[in-house]
């Protein structure tokens, strides 16, 4: 198809009848009279050779086409709308979608703080997190991350990473546990049972190689992938996690649970948060205003509410 013989906008026509299901709603969405949407709506079935919906007692049911061409004419809809977005970025006006390749660590540390920011300095912009991929940089190649958390110093030269948090690691058990009233060796801590957060479901990783160099080991009584349950874990049990100062910060403020100086040093790759981005969006407007906003919540930087 010649797409200089198709008017684009019957895109956006498409676009929205296939969201909203209903003439009426759709036309009122994008600010058309619903005798000009359905004129749209006929040029574009006669354009494509479709009938695209089929009007039934549910709404406009899409054709099987209809339903194959959604996907790709969303998607393009949306990366032509940041686009234009993103060279004329108005942070209180602008409705953009930012995603995020994290771990939970940053869901629990960086972004209450960062939400609460974006609420009064963007309060359009709205921020999608997703689980990071084993390599993260196809997200960052296929735009469809605009920037990745995680610990990753030293990624392929077209992405650029940045230190966005470096902080010591801690020891969290409950607030009643025998290691509370006494100085805590590696001996002792290697005797624990031990809680272990893996995304991966792999328990062991830096402690147990610290560890092993010291020749001792631990049992790691429980497996889990993300940080959020653990706080109610340990309050009922005698396990210890390893976790980032941030985090046992956090899971404390209950006074449950407590934080313990960790008797193990972490790696550096391990005390770090890396803010990663693609090179190609270095100067991009909208891209440069989340970096700078994430690093002023990293630093603990808080503005006025109005």
């Amino acid at each position: 198809m010649n797409l200089r013989r198709l008017d684009l906008n019957l895109l956006v026509v498409f676009d929205v009848l296939m969201r909203e299901r209903n003439v009426t709603r759709a036309a009122q969405s994008i600010g058309l009279s619903q005798p000009a949407f359905s004129n749209a709506l006929t040029r574009l079935r006669e354009r494509l050779g479709d009938e695209l919906f089929i009007r039934t007692s549910d709404g406009m049911r899409p054709t099987a086409w209809a339903l194959e061409l959604s996907g790709p004419i969303s998607k393009a809809l949306s990366e032509i709308e940041t686009a234009l977005d993103g060279a004329n970025f108005d942070p209180m006006t602008s409705k953009r979608v930012f995603t995020i390749a994290t771990l939970d660590y940053a869901t629990l540390t960086i972004f209450p703080p960062l939400l609460e920011r974006i609420r009064v300095e963007a309060p359009g912009v709205s921020v999608r997190v997703i689980k990071p991929s084993l390599f993260p940089g196809e997200y960052l190649d296929s735009q469809d991350t605009d920037i990745a958390l995680l610990n990753w110093d030293d990624p392929p030269e077209r992405f650029i990473s940045e230190t966005l948090v470096e902080e010591d690691w801690v020891c969290v058990v409950r607030a009643d546990h025998k290691l509370a009233s006494q100085k805590m060796s590696p001996q002792i801590f290697a005797e624990q049972e031990h809680l272990s957060i893996s995304p991966s479901g792999d328990a062991k990783g830096w402690v147990d190689e610290a560890l092993a160099e010291q020749g001792l080991k631990r049992h790691i009584a429980f497996v889990m992938p993300t940080y959020g349950p653990a706080a109610s874990i340990l309050e009922t049990t005698n396990l210890v996690l390893t976790c980032p100062n941030r985090i046992g910060q956090i899971m404390s403020e209950t006074g449950k649970t407590i934080a313990l100086e960790c008797p193990l040093a972490p790696p550096f790759n391990m005390q770090a948060l890396n803010m990663i981005w693609h090179s190609r969006l270095g100067n991009h407007p909208a891209q440069i205003w989340l970096r700078d906003i994430l690093r002023a919540v990293a630093d603990g930087k808080i503005i006025s509410k109005p």
